[in-house]
């Protein structure tokens, strides 16, 4: 539920009185943020996973979004270096499962990511389905960070695809809050209902839709649990990523599809697929895919000279 006018500046006012001792101007942006920050922080400190992550759904019929904040042990300016570029994406994005290859490009005064979308195992790209997002830097400034993808059309006539990632500097690290979101079809509906009929059967999210006669939380299913499960997976990319960024240039994409399969194995209710090896393997043949097809990109920019 969006907070009030008032009780958000209230909010933001005693946190900045807790984090800083003194009040100070924040943008907008920031302001909301750090808002929410304040009423999440129970949920942060407490939940099942032993970590500060917080997740929540929506399923509004034909719109479908999932939400993660989460606190990272990394400066804010660590992130916006991270992923202040579309290539920082790539890195991120490829390291997820459906994401058989991410190239970047720029045209007409704008950033592109295509995605080569397809199931979890190994995948050609010309067997992949092609989305096309807009990258966008919305803001940077020394407190708050906001980028978005979006993308108009999805496989099976899904719509209106939008990520956004926001971070803020909050003590002990970072907060990062990832949104996704898009429209379902009626072809998608029909998709879905058959995957979770069969392979998708017995699949769970992350957040809690009340308790067992133990006392122990019921994990939301169904297509909530399939979006809320695909932007943990992203925060995770995101986590990977961070923690891997000192290790050497020709070591580092080794080094982050493996902490990204352990991050993930420590949901394994929710995220486990396939095991560590066939993982490795599927990813180091996408990787040299997406190398290949990224400097096909480049050599037509050139070409053109865009």
């Amino acid at each position: 539920m969006p907070l009030r006018p008032w009780l958000a500046t209230l909010l933001v006012s005693l946190a900045l009185l807790v984090f800083t001792g003194t009040a100070c101007a924040l943008s907008p942006q920031a302001a909301a943020l750090l808002a929410d920050y304040q009423l999440i922080r129970p949920e942060l400190a407490q939940n099942p996973y032993g970590v500060p992550i917080y997740v929540r759904s929506r399923d509004q019929g034909v719109l479908l979004s999932a939400e993660v904040y989460g606190r990272l042990d990394y400066p804010l300016e660590q992130l916006k270096a991270a992923l202040r570029e579309p290539a920082g994406w790539c890195e991120l994005l490829a390291l997820t499962l459906n994401v058989k290859a991410c190239v970047h490009a720029s045209q007409d005064e704008h950033r592109w990511l295509t995605l080569y979308m397809g199931r979890k195992f190994y995948q050609a790209p010309d067997k992949a389905y092609q989305v096309r997002y807009l990258f966008q830097a919305n803001a940077s400034s020394s407190d708050f960070f906001e980028v978005s993808l979006s993308a108009a059309d999805g496989p099976l006539g899904t719509s209106d695809y939008r990520t956004a990632l926001q971070a803020i500097s909050v003590p002990g690290g970072t907060l990062v809050h990832i949104r996704s979101s898009y429209r379902s079809s009626i072809a998608s509906r029909w998709a879905t209902s058959a995957y979770l009929a069969t392979l998708g059967k017995g699949k769970i999210g992350f957040s809690s839709v009340d308790v067992d006669s133990d006392g122990l939380p019921r994990y939301v299913e169904g297509v909530r649990g399939a979006i809320e499960r695909n932007t943990m997976r992203y925060y995770l990319a995101l986590q990977a990523v961070l923690e891997t960024r000192d290790i050497p240039a020709n070591d580092r994409f080794e080094a982050s599809i493996r902490r990204w399969y352990d991050l993930t194995d420590r949901y394994h209710p929710q995220l486990y697929e396939m095991n560590r090896a066939e993982y490795l393997q599927t990813k180091r043949r996408e990787h040299i895919n997406q190398m290949r097809l990224q400097k096909q990109n480049m050599q037509t920019a050139l070409a053109s000279g865009q």
